[in-house]
């Protein structure tokens, strides 16, 4: 799900489909197999977006979620994100990338 063009050569790839609107009530009608979100929002809205897709069951492989912070990395949030996916049986991480000051990258694993 995204606002931005898709690669043509992605638009072509059967694997792949691209949702556009609104990430806040996405709901696919079956499971995909990996969920991913960049999208702009505070932190508990991220949150409770992770906490509304594990707990559907939205993906079976994985997630990749960005969450993004304003001014410093918000580490009480990151850790609660954290923990509401592994909540779900989600092992999950975070990586921090050097080139995103005020973002850092989610990867939630399939359910445990």
């Amino acid at each position: 799900m995204d606002r931005a063009p898709l690669e043509p050569e992605l638009k072509e790839d059967e694997r792949v489909d691209l949702i556009i609107g609104d990430a806040f009530a996405y709901a696919p009608s079956k499971p995909v197999c990996w969920l991913v979100s960049d999208i702009i929002s505070t932190s508990d809205r991220c949150v409770s977006l992770i906490d509304d897709w594990c707990g559907k069951r939205l993906f079976t492989r994985g997630a990749i979620v960005t969450m993004k912070f304003q001014g410093e990395v918000d580490f009480p949030s990151l850790q609660t994100a954290l923990a509401t996916a592994a909540s779900h049986g989600h092992p999950a991480r975070a990586k921090h990338f050097f080139s995103n000051k005020n973002e850092v990258t989610l990867m939630l694993g399939p359910r445990r």
